[in-house]
């Protein structure tokens, strides 16, 4: 027998179940015994515990061996197989116990996953509300040695795009194909995006206040924040203090915001427009192509009307609500608009998106009743 072979025999036995089963046992073994000795180094007393309750386990198990022993010796052989007995049952009850803690461990698996599904909108408002302290710590931080002009700017655009990100179009797969991960991340988005929501509004509400009980005295300081000539910390409706501007800005965020729905009236028709034509290809002489672009525009407008009210609405109260705050919250609302345009250009599905289920729409719609 030349060494390949001899090789190949070893490489055969190693590989056989058996010497497998032998194998695995092995590694548990060693397994268990680098952390006793690791647990040993950083938990001594806990391990030392652990090894006096072996030693005395394996201590009782001696001394039952030899007691059987002893009793067949003295010729009460029964006595010692009846005693043999009794600990086997014994210890086949342990079988019942082990299969019993399975039980009880699955089923507690199976209500912490429920609980988890159930719960995850909660994480997901202390994972925003945590965020939204640590955003006004920074921002606090920043505008006590700073002027915060730019860095409102900075920040408001990175905010809005992230939370665009977060809030952009997805699939729904279906139901049955669901796990209980898939529920738990679909419910937590949820909960973090209307979460996320309520942390920009009430951010760039509270940027500016001096009166925020949580923070130290050292952060809540008057902030500084001016572009050029034009004080941002003034409140916005001063008219003899550049009025213009202002009106500027107000007319560049509302005219971005209708430029937005427009691009949105236009994608939703184009979409229409290719369903329609599509499905009519032999009425081209009955149904003209002009009638079918009106077709596609007025499906589209109906599709869009409840969010352009909705918009109209919510946009009229929050400007009549800031123009008696300073003007830092103006140019917030300003650059929120031309980062949402921005998402909308890189990101055209949100143009063809479902109707808004946002949380600020939910509240509009049961506020107003519309």
């Amino acid at each position: 027998m030349d060494i390949k072979e001899i090789l190949a025999n070893r490489q055969s036995n190693i590989s056989s179940p058996q010497n497998r089963g032998i194998f695995v046992l092995l590694r548990w073994i060693l397994a268990f015994l680098g952390f006793i000795l690791i647990a040993g180094l950083l938990f001594p007393t806990a391990v030392g515990a652990i090894l006096n309750f072996i030693w005395v386990t394996l201590l009782a198990i001696v001394v039952t061996f030899f007691t059987l022993g002893i009793l067949v010796i003295v010729g009460l052989r029964q006595e010692a197989s009846h005693i043999l007995d009794i600990l086997f049952e014994g210890s086949l009850t342990f079988l019942d116990l082990a299969d019993f803690i399975r039980i009880v461990y699955r089923r507690f698996i199976e209500v912490l996953k429920e609980f988890l599904v159930f719960a995850a909108p909660v994480f997901a408002y202390v994972l925003t509300f945590v965020l939204y302290v640590l955003l006004l710590i920074l921002y606090k931080w920043v505008g006590r040695s700073f002027d915060v002009a730019i860095f409102t700017i900075i920040l408001t655009f990175l905010l809005v795009y992230l939370f665009g990100f977060f809030n952009r179009p997805k699939p729904d797969p279906a139901e049955e194909d669901l796990t209980w991960r898939d529920v738990f991340k679909k419910r937590f988005r949820g909960g973090f995006i209307d979460g996320f929501e309520i942390v920009l509004f009430v951010f760039f509400l509270t940027m500016d206040s001096t009166r925020v009980f949580f923070l130290p005295e050292s952060l809540n300081v008057e902030l500084k924040a001016k572009l050029g000539g034009y004080d941002l910390m003034v409140r916005s409706f001063i008219y003899t203090d550049h009025m213009k501007i202002t009106v500027n800005l107000i007319i560049i965020t509302i005219i971005t915001e209708i430029f937005r729905n427009t691009m949105k009236v236009i994608a939703g028709a184009r979409k229409h427009y290719i369903s329609d034509r599509s499905f009519d290809e032999t009425k081209v002489a009955a149904y003209s192509r002009s009638l079918r672009i009106k077709n596609a525009i007025r499906k589209s407008f109906n599709d869009a009307k409840d969010d352009l009210v909705k918009f109209i609405t919510f946009t009229t109260v929050l400007f009549g609500a800031f123009m008696f705050f300073p003007r830092l919250k103006l140019l917030t609302l300003g650059v929120a608009s031309v980062t949402n345009l921005f998402l909308d250009i890189i990101l055209p599905e949100r143009l063809t998106s479902q109707k808004s289920s946002d949380l600020l729409s939910r509240v509009i719609v049961k506020v107003f009743k519309l």
